[in-house]
């Protein structure tokens, strides 16, 4: 008869193979009902520890490594702070690399992870830095960006219901002269983003799109709108946080009347969105979800387990009164 697993004991005990593996550790993060269960489960089945998993256990440093392109953003120090949270409920530190929107830094930071012998990592990549995640040793999960080429299981938003949505709630309100604020396209997040309006306009019949190719930061926001308006558009789309934040800025300059000179949709939801005259609408992708699910799976394939693919989570829109009015088109002739 097969000896049983440690995959055997968690279906017994109906948990997690990574939940197991730490009740039978003696986790202080396991509580102590978890532990008695996955304990009782492991005599019942005889369950014998792998001397060699046990030896390579002990080596670990109960240490995670986290790359985010920038702890400045809202949505990446959400990020970060919803990761470091909850991988401290599960007895993980964590070390949190800024690399600052550049492909050079991130792979320096990858490599001194590497020297300080991170149980696994957490990354957020950029188009083309394939090579400066193939020799690393541990467990790899990439966040909100994607690297079709490299292989690593990843975690992401699906930007498409939430722009679809947006783009068809503007035409509903009368604004058919919309703006996009674009992020860079050396990232999935921008090129995708970029592709979902383009469909949604192509879907739903836009009379006219201006697009302002920029980056994820404040200042290409600003500029980018301040250039979209003096192309008359009725309505601005951003594709990120800090182009959002961006937006607000230069439409505060040009004395613009959100939500009634113009319709804004912000990307991600947080405090400056709501906190304004006329709050803003926004394209939100759940931030607390995508750092809490991209933890969970790091710290399976930390446990050995190869768990399926994670599925994509989708954008939705938030609807507040910065676009929610009707635009009277006499006004604009």
């Amino acid at each position: 008869m097969a000896r049983a697993t440690l995959k055997d004991v968690a279906a017994a005990a109906g948990v997690s193979v990574s939940t197991a593996s730490r009740a039978l550790a003696d986790n202080p993060a396991i509580a102590p009902a978890t532990r008695d269960r996955v304990r009782a489960c492991a005599a019942d089945l005889d369950y014998q520890p792998n001397a060699q998993a046990r030896a390579l256990r002990s080596s670990r440093t109960s240490i995670i490594g986290l790359t985010v392109p920038s702890l400045v953003n809202p949505f990446f120090a959400t990020m970060a702070h919803v990761i470091q949270q909850e991988a401290s409920r599960h007895g993980l530190s964590t070390i949190i690399s800024s690399t600052a929107e550049d492909p050079a830094q991130l792979a320096t930071s990858l490599g001194t992870l590497a020297s300080q012998q991170v149980d696994g990592i957490l990354a957020v990549p950029y188009n083309g830095s394939d090579d400066a995640f193939t020799r690393l040793p541990m467990p790899v999960v990439l966040v909100d960006r994607e690297l079709p080429d490299a292989g690593l299981p990843t975690i992401a938003s699906d930007p498409r219901p939430g722009i679809d949505a947006a783009v068809a709630h503007l035409l509903e309100r009368g604004h058919h002269h919309i703006g996009y604020l674009s992020g860079p396209m050396t990232t999935s997040t921008g090129v995708g983003r970029l592709a979902a309006f383009e469909e949604a306009c192509g879907r739903h019949g836009v009379d006219k799109r201006e697009i302002h190719h920029g980056g994820f930061d404040r200042a290409e926001g600003h500029q980018g709108t301040l250039d979209l308006l003096d192309r008359g558009v009725e309505a601005i789309i951003a594709g990120d946080s800090m182009m959002s934040v961006g937006a607000l800025e230069a439409c505060h300059a040009r004395q613009v009347a959100i939500g009634r000179d113009l319709a804004l949709i912000g990307f991600d939801d947080n405090s400056t969105m709501r906190l304004q005259a006329s709050p803003v609408t926004v394209i939100d992708q759940n931030v607390a979800d995508l750092g809490t699910r991209a933890l969970h799976l790091l710290i399976d394939l930390m446990s050995g387990t190869s768990p399926p693919p994670a599925p994509t989570t989708p954008t939705t829109l938030i609807i507040r009164p910065s676009s929610d009015f009707t635009r009277r088109r006499h006004h604009r002739d």
